[in-house]
Parts: structure tokens; sequence; C-alpha cells
């Protein structure tokens, strides 16, 4: 189940113990857990990135949340609102 393969990662990893103690948990050989490490360490690199991703973009919309700086009247005034002389 992907479950317990998520799981014995994640205490694999989280706690350092050897692969060992999650294969003695789960009753399964060490090769099991070092291939489900192996089917689960992409998919939470994966995430990871999406997340950076996601707070660089609510970091960039905090800065600029008039539209960004693409837009072509950012950070100016209009006419209207500039002092004649």
């Amino acid at each position: 189940m992907f479950v317990d393969r998520l799981l014995a990662t994640l205490v694999h990893l989280r706690h350092g113990v050897t692969r060992d103690v999650p294969a003695c948990w789960f009753g399964v050989d060490r090769s099991t857990i070092t291939r489900a490490i192996g089917e689960v360490r992409p998919l939470r690199h994966r995430l990871r990135r999406l997340r950076r991703q996601r707070e660089r973009t609510r970091r960039a919309h905090r800065r600029h949340p008039g539209g960004g700086p693409g837009r072509p009247d950012h950070g100016r005034q209009r006419r209207s609102d500039c002092s004649r002389r």
C-alpha cells in the first residue's frame, strides 16, 4: 500500500533510523523499504518544488498587489494626478 511506503519513508528520513527498523515494523525485507523510499522520494521533491513556486508567487503578489510589474502604468502617476507647472 502507498500509505505504508510513505510512512516507512518519512520515518526513515525524519528520524534517521536505518532501513532495518521500518522493515521490522512492517514485516518486510530491507530491500522492500529501499524500493519504497526510491518511489516516494521523487514525489517529495516534486511537492517541495511546487511549494516553493507557490511561495514565490505569493511573495510576488504581496510586493505588486495591483497586477505586478508587467503593467505599463505600474508605479507611475497618471497625468491627471501630476501637478502642473
